[in-house]
């Protein structure tokens, strides 16, 4: 299985580094692989959704803590995106379910919409066991 990096680290937690990254990580995924302008537009939001979350709700804008970003495309069209952030975590299933259940009945809140966001833009989303980190992947149209 071909495998290729495109980024694999921490970073800080501040709004200044994620922005950073996230348009290193477009401009990579572009620049090797050649991504599309709706699957780089895709991937820029729910890669700005997740760290987002993961700086507020995981570390809760600690800067003396750090977020762990794998990004990678297996087999030529697979992204695969890991976000890991150095909180408590959380149930996910329960947020995603009351998001669900809030966009049916148009009650959608200012917050807990990242992850709908997220789980609508790609093709699978699972959570470890604690909460803190968070695996996605979307199959590109290359």
């Amino acid at each position: 299985m071909k495998v290729t990096k495109v980024c694999k680290g921490y970073i800080f937690d501040d709004v200044n580094n994620i922005c950073t990254t996230v348009k290193e990580i477009i401009s990579t995924l572009e620049n090797t692989i050649g991504i599309n302008s709706d699957d780089a537009f895709d991937t820029k939001i729910i890669l700005h959704e997740l760290l987002r979350n993961a700086t507020a709700h995981g570390n809760c804008y600690n800067c003396n803590k750090k977020v762990y970003v794998d990004v990678c495309v297996k087999e030529g069209n697979l992204l695969v995106i890991t976000i890991k952030d150095q909180g408590q975590g959380f149930d996910p299933y329960k947020v995603i379910e009351k998001e669900h259940d809030e966009c049916h009945a148009l009650t959608l809140s200012e917050r807990g919409r990242g992850l709908l966001i997220v789980k609508n833009l790609c093709d699978d989303i699972s959570f470890n066991k604690k909460g803190n980190c968070i695996t996605v992947k979307k199959k590109l149209a290359l």
